[in-house]
């Protein structure tokens, strides 16, 4: 009764002091039960105080906390992604976050590349972040090497140096032999970001048409001739050749999926 009556900021406070209560407890349940509740909190009460406040807590249980907690820090990043623009001490809270990427553990490294992803709307152009996520491509760990794609992902949707920048190095991944198929699944959709000048989207373009060919199974033919068709959409001057590129698979790709993605590739 007391919110239906007014004083929202009063129960916004008391409903912070509770869950910071269960962060500070010493058990990792009650720590666990605390974090996943911050989404409602910030659906019920979306004040930027109360946020800011919110996330530096949670970079704090981050930053100093297991990878069980880092994990449920990152899922809250994701479900309240609207609510980020809200933090109003972005380096700090990023700050706390970063500073796991320097850990030993790659397992550590890899939440921290995906918390990170999940904050590229807010921190598109953060330098300190794209040389990290390069830096992990190279990993030799596969989990901080998948982490580094979904953050390499993010950030490519979001800013367009990134994007730039990180074209030839996601080109040759996906060409080079030592790169893992499910891999290379993962890294083809990231080039449908890759069209902000027409140099980069036509070679972008033929690194896709190219695959084609060389890999023939059927999920690499979708996730390819989505890409395509996506990247078409962007710089328009395509537009013919894939339409041609479709019709193509359409009329002579037996396999239903295959006709689908053409299909549907047709119908944007």
């Amino acid at each position: 009764m007391n919110e239906v009556i007014g004083e929202p900021e009063h129960d916004a406070n008391s409903a912070l002091t509770e869950l910071d209560k269960g962060l500070r407890s010493g058990r990792v349940g009650e720590q666990c039960e605390a974090i996943v509740k911050f989404p409602r909190l910030f659906e019920k009460y979306p004040f930027p105080i109360l946020i800011n406040s919110s996330f530096l807590k949670l970079a704090d249980v981050f930053r100093v906390g297991n990878n069980f907690l880092r994990l449920w820090v990152l899922r809250v990043c994701q479900q309240s992604e609207k609510h980020l623009d809200k933090i109003l001490n972005v380096e700090e809270f990023v700050r706390r976050i970063f500073s796991v990427s320097h850990s030993n553990d790659p397992v550590a490294r890899a939440l921290t590349l995906q918390t990170l992803g999940s904050l590229a709307g807010v921190i598109p152009e953060r330098q300190q972040v794209h040389h990290s996520i390069r830096r992990s491509l190279d990993s030799h760990d596969s989990v901080e090497v998948e982490a580094a794609i979904y953050a390499a992902m993010q950030f490519a949707a979001q800013s367009k140096s990134f994007a730039l920048g990180m074209c030839d190095k996601i080109s040759d991944m996906i060409r080079g032999i030592a790169t893992p198929a499910h891999m290379k699944l993962l890294l083809i959709p990231i080039l449908q970001h890759m069209h902000h000048d027409t140099s980069t989207a036509a070679m972008v373009r033929k690194v896709c048409t190219d695959l084609l060919p060389k890999y023939p199974a059927k999920d690499f033919v979708v996730t390819t001739l989505n890409t395509l068709t996506k990247l078409a959409a962007a710089t328009l001057v395509d537009i013919p050749n894939q339409v041609e590129l479709l019709l193509h698979y359409l009329v002579k790709d037996k396999r239903w999926s295959v006709k689908k993605a053409s299909l549907m590739g047709l119908h944007q």
